[in-house]
């Protein structure tokens, strides 16, 4: 049976060295960081009547251009700003993959979406500007949000009034970085887990902002749950 874990603060995974296993913790957080990036949406692809070339397609891939199946378990918010909405693609193999939104003068990049589900094929968080190797997808094309650089925070919001189910890996390509999942609906993690994640917070709370930075996290419902098959992180 399940764990169920009241959420009625802000939640951090972190590593114990006494049990030598990875738990959740409460802590309010405080988390300092600069401004929101003012890049706004890109364009809709014109279409085109043309022969796809294998750098043509990884071109159009990368920029969300492509879609090779239908993406039900994760949904940008198509009421947010331009520049919060993250491009939801796959990877080579089929593993779904985010690229994530241009990331803040100090690194924060904010994401938003209707719904963040994980399944046991996992996610990558392109944190790329190039070309790189993953442990879910093999090679990802680099994330073309990242021109200006990469993400220290990868911040991923959802506004939904279902809870995110997490059941399988999150791996972030490219730079590590610290990943937030928040959903005042709750989460819950059965047999979830963190690849290339140096540290990972999973909150019910409504991110607060000011000008950009993240300064903590408004929590009045939810609950974060750890059941069956736990989780991990590496």
């Amino acid at each position: 049976s399940g764990a169920n874990v009241m959420n009625k603060q802000l939640y951090r995974i972190i590593f114990n060295q006494a049990r030598q296993m990875w738990m959740v913790v409460a802590e309010i957080a405080r988390v300092g960081r600069g401004r929101t990036g003012g890049r706004t949406r890109r364009s809709s692809l014109p279409s085109c009547r043309c022969r796809l070339t294998a750098l043509r397609f990884s071109l159009l891939l990368a920029l969300g251009g492509v879609s090779l199946t239908a993406q039900a378990n994760i949904v940008a918010d198509g009421q947010a700003p331009g520049h919060q909405q993250p491009t939801i693609i796959h990877s080579a193999n089929g593993t779904p993959q985010v690229n994530i939104q241009t990331p803040s003068a100090d690194g924060v990049s904010h994401n938003r979406y209707r719904q963040f589900d994980v399944d046991k094929q996992g996610v990558i968080l392109n944190n790329s500007a190039n070309t790189t190797q993953t442990q879910l997808g093999g090679m990802v094309a680099g994330n073309p949000w990242l021109a200006k650089g990469e993400a220290k925070i990868i911040l991923n919001e959802v506004n939904s009034r279902d809870p995110s189910h997490l059941n399988g890996w999150i791996e972030v390509a490219g730079r590590k970085a610290e990943v937030v999942i928040a959903n005042p609906a709750g989460i819950t993690c059965n047999g979830c887990g963190f690849i290339n994640a140096h540290r990972t917070t999973l909150t019910t709370g409504e991110a607060l902002m000011e000008q950009g930075r993240l300064k903590g996290f408004d929590v009045n419902q939810g609950d974060v749950r750890i059941d069956g098959h736990g989780m991990d992180s590496t």
